[in-house]
């Protein structure tokens, strides 16, 4: 790619991280906020919960796939250009959703949707490592997961809300409006960071290139390393977020109105992390940071599996470790990513479409499988999750070789190329 130096009267726009963390919450918003309303809709469409939750598992498969036609392309026609497709798409599918007389629309339409919103959330971290690497590249996706994650705390509330005062369409109306105002974003606000000369070079080539592209990334194995480190650190995270219901309301009799207040303490708990990393970053490179994390998640999941088998029944001592294991993910998420980004810095939008859908689709297939193997205790669910720590941190040591220094294949410089 093509590269510009920044000048100095042209740095990259102050605001640049929110508007990045508002386009990344698009995702979050479109699952989260319409969770309340399954059984509104599934009295609607004539049909059981069950088959509406179907739509839940169509928006993931179609968000992974949306990543990964979206990088390569951002990386072929622009970050903006990409952006504008897939805003558009979510924004069309939502019109139609409000229509929707029959389930199986409902779970089209949502899958196409996530095509869409995979499109425009993809160029975020593309966006990002055009722009910055290495230290100042983990700050930067600290701060947008330090915003992004407002999104899941207040879905909910937004969702319960809008279905309480008019009706489940509301939901899909307020996803609508929030995609129109990130479109705006996109035309108007963002920097395109990918030059003209290398969008014309890219173009020339034949679509094959797109996945010659993935080819690069899967052949480098550090990279991948770091990738599967991180894939499996989330693992825990989805397999607590599948299992949650189970674990609090049923295992420790809480209540279904305080189900909330347990829930976000975990997400706070990653709020407060991300802030540390952003700190940390300061002493430490991302590839050190990012060890010491997975270490203390392990900590974590030893604890949870331990009270576990001692029979512990004391919320308080379950909720420390567990906080504990979640928090960890505000110091593994940025640092993984920038590391495995730094060795891709001419076809980062391919990279991170990668790195996006793998953790979706692992972290997605963990929970599943945990789920699956229901036996009435926390047995299965803290073992996984210590399971998947030891995995990361396998990876992270053995295959990423995060112990050593990172240097990228293609050297290169930052660019900001405006509008």
């Amino acid at each position: 790619m093509s590269t510009i130096a920044i000048p100095a009267e042209k740095k990259p726009p102050r605001w640049l991280a929110v508007w990045l963390a508002a386009l990344v919450a698009l995702t979050p918003f479109s699952i989260d906020s319409y969770l309340p309303a399954i059984p509104a809709m599934a009295a609607a469409l004539d049909t059981e919960v069950a088959r509406v939750q179907h739509s839940v598992s169509s928006f993931l498969l179609g968000f992974a796939i949306g990543q990964l036609c979206g990088g390569p392309l951002s990386d072929r026609w622009g970050r903006r250009l990409v952006g504008t497709i897939g805003l558009s798409i979510f924004i069309a599918t939502s019109v139609l959703v409000l229509f929707a007389d029959h389930v199986d629309q409902l779970i089209i339409l949502r899958f196409f949707q996530a095509i869409g919103g995979g499109f425009a959330t993809v160029i975020s971290s593309a966006i990002v490592r055009d722009l910055h690497s290495g230290r100042e590249a983990a700050k930067i996706i600290s701060m947008i997961s330090t915003m992004m994650l407002v999104a899941p705390l207040i879905a909910p509330v937004i969702g319960s809300v809008l279905l309480a005062t008019g009706g489940w369409q509301s939901i899909f109306i307020f996803l609508l409006l929030y995609a129109t105002a990130m479109l705006v974003l996109v035309r108007w606000l963002l920097p395109e960071t990918v030059s003209r000369f290398s969008r014309a070079r890219r173009q020339r080539k034949p679509l094959r290139s797109l996945i010659d592209s993935y080819g690069q990334v899967v052949g480098n194995r550090r990279a991948l390393g770091f990738l599967a480190a991180q894939a499996f650190v989330s693992g825990s995270m989805f397999i607590y977020i599948t299992t949650a219901p189970f674990v609090f309301m049923q295992v420790f009799e809480v209540p279904a109105n305080q189900f909330p207040i347990y829930f976000g303490l975990c997400v706070l708990g990653l709020i407060c992390m991300v802030q540390v990393n952003i700190r940390l970053l300061n002493l430490f490179e991302p590839r050190n940071i990012l060890l010491a994390g997975i270490l203390l998640q392990m900590l974590g999941c030893g604890l949870l599996l331990l009270g576990t088998l001692t029979g512990v029944r004391e919320l308080a001592l379950w909720m420390a470790p567990l906080v504990l294991v979640m928090a960890c993910i505000g110091i593994t998420g940025p640092n993984a990513a920038a590391c495995f980004l730094e060795f891709f810095p001419r076809i980062s939008g391919s990279a991170n479409a990668i790195y996006g859908a793998t953790i979706f689709i692992t972290g997605g297939i963990l929970g599943g499988i945990v789920n699956n193997l229901h036996t009435g205790t926390l047995i299965p669910v803290a073992g996984a999750m210590l399971g998947c720590t030891v995995a990361a941190l396998f990876f992270a040591v053995v295959v990423a070789r995060a112990h050593e220094p990172i240097e990228a294949e293609v050297p290169v410089t930052k660019r900001f190329i405006p509008r």
